[in-house]
């Protein structure tokens, strides 16, 4: 197996992809940072993700609090869990590193078998050698930019333009909408003392030693007097009037006089029974007597 490894020449191309994916993860981070510190000198106007999420989370959180008590935390939040090429950019960062030190240690490692398997060979020395060359090669290439430079810069722009800026600008509008939205002082009412007079007589309190009158608004009823609890008064009784509504009493008149009227007028139709006149009656008789005489 170990021969196998050797002839193949196995060892090499694992340094080889440490050393390429060491190279990529510098690129990644270089291009990165370069992006935001662009971003946050212009953090206003920018349409980077991490700024718009940032001034968005700031705002919301002034909202709620009126003031955010520690903005580097606030910022330090953010730039901790940013994540570019579906990665942190902490990992990117300790990728760089990571690499150099396999590419050393597989350089060691090789040499170590070819020591072993061969014995002592130029192999042994190209195998250690080039496992050191690679390694030198990541970490000066890491070395060609000063990344804690770049994110110590991002961090300032961010911290500088919420603190100074942002915040500032929503406190006065928001000073503006408490004055739109307070309403008038209320009139002080006749007898009630006003807060000035209150702070007057303090002063003179304190320069006099005992007030020229005591304040009203500020005597307090002696606690050992216990008020006086009366038992309730029942109100005396009183007649209710009858009050109707207008209008229902109205209808109800003329109800009761279209019921009378058509009784009046069946009265009125009945024929009244006509008398005999007694004149004929007693004419009647006289004739009947004088005829049986």
């Amino acid at each position: 197996m170990l021969e196998f490894i050797l002839d193949k020449h196995i060892l090499f191309v694992l340094m080889g992809v440490m050393t390429v994916l060491g190279i990529i993860s510098k690129l990644i981070v270089n291009v990165t940072l370069k992006r935001m510190v662009r971003a946050a000198g212009n953090m206003n106007k920018s349409t980077h993700p991490l700024m718009r999420l940032v001034r968005a989370k700031f705002e919301h959180a002034c909202m709620i609090s009126d003031t955010v008590e520690n903005v580097n935390v606030f910022v330090d939040k953010y730039l901790y869990e940013y994540r570019t090429a579906g990665m942190k950019l902490h990992s990117w960062r300790r990728m760089e590193k990571a690499a150099a030190g396999m590419c050393l240690l597989i350089g060691a490692a090789g040499a170590a078998l070819q020591y072993v398997v061969n014995g002592m060979q130029d192999m042994v020395l190209k195998t250690g050698a080039a496992g050191a060359g690679l390694a030198i090669l990541v970490f000066l290439f890491h070395l060609t930019t000063d990344e804690n430079y770049r994110l110590d810069a991002v961090r300032n722009y961010m911290v500088d333009y919420l603190e100074n800026v942002c915040l500032h600008r929503y406190e006065k509008t928001y000073q503006k909408e408490l004055k739109v939205m307070a309403p008038e002082s209320p009139a002080v009412e006749f007898g009630a003392v006003s807060d000035m007079a209150i702070e007057a007589e303090e002063k003179k309190e304190d320069k006099h030693g005992t007030p020229e009158r005591p304040m009203p608004a500020r005597e307090v009823p002696s606690p050992s007097t216990k008020p006086e609890i009366t038992p309730p008064v029942m109100p005396e009784p009183y007649e209710v009037p009858d009050v109707k509504d207008p209008i229902k009493a109205m209808a109800e008149k003329v109800l009761k006089e279209e019921v009378k009227e058509p009784v009046q007028i069946k009265e009125e139709k009945k024929p009244e029974k006509k008398q005999e006149p007694l004149a004929k009656d007693v004419l009647i008789r006289q004739i009947l007597e004088e005829f049986m005489a």
